[in-house]
């Protein structure tokens, strides 16, 4: 069997390193962002508070940036009122849940061993993932602040009560921790990437259905 030349081997070997190279400097570059003009116009006026009010519902955030209570209770005159209606509190207390892990992580924050609250880093192999360093003049919140623990707490209730099942205790995800946590968080997204856009958070937020 003829040897494959010397030099057409380097060539391609030269060929496939420097292809890895760029896939890899790509990777990294969609990870480390921005994001685009445009892209976050949409995140500022759609996702985000999206998240928010799904995260709210039902909470006591008058003493928050957002001052609202968004919560009704419907006078149920059926059992199948009854039974909707205790079918979809149960629904918005998931989804809240859900939304509430969403923003914290969205802010910087998790919790990592030991119960402290550390950094939530982006992982390489989700170059998709956004966190808030992707906006303009978005920061991180600090890790190192009676902030960030309240927000780790409750990262570590609602993945555990709500994204996937576990046994024992975990931390509080009662309403008065929630309502904390999510005011911490409105406020952090205000005084960064919303302040820096010129736009305020509770007029998205709490923006009539068209």
């Amino acid at each position: 069997m003829a040897h494959q030349p010397r030099a057409l081997f380097d060539s391609s070997h030269e060929l496939t390193q420097n292809s890895l190279i760029a896939r890899e400097v790509y990777a990294l570059s969609i990870i480390i962002g921005p994001m685009d003009a445009p892209e976050q116009a949409i995140w500022l006026a759609e996702h985000i508070p999206h998240r928010v009010r799904a995260a709210i519902a039902r909470l006591p955030m008058e003493s928050s940036i957002l001052r609202v209570t968004a919560t009704i209770d419907p006078k149920c005159l059926t059992e199948q009122q009854k039974i909707y209606w205790r079918c979809a509190a149960d629904s918005i207390w998931e989804g809240r849940l859900a939304a509430t892990r969403w923003l914290i992580e969205f802010v910087g924050i998790k919790q990592g061993k030991g119960g402290n609250p550390v950094r939530c880093e982006k992982d390489p192999k989700y170059p998709d993932d956004v966190h808030i360093d992707d906006f303009d003049g978005g920061v991180p919140l600090n890790h190192l602040t009676p902030e960030a623990v309240t927000l780790a707490n409750v990262w570590k209730g609602s993945s555990q009560a709500s994204s996937h099942a576990t046994s024992g205790a975990h931390p509080d995800v009662r309403e008065s921790s929630l309502a904390n946590a999510l005011a911490v968080i409105a406020e952090h997204l205000q005084s960064t990437i919303y302040q820096k856009a010129g736009k305020v958070l509770r007029d998205y937020v709490l923006e009539p259905v068209r």
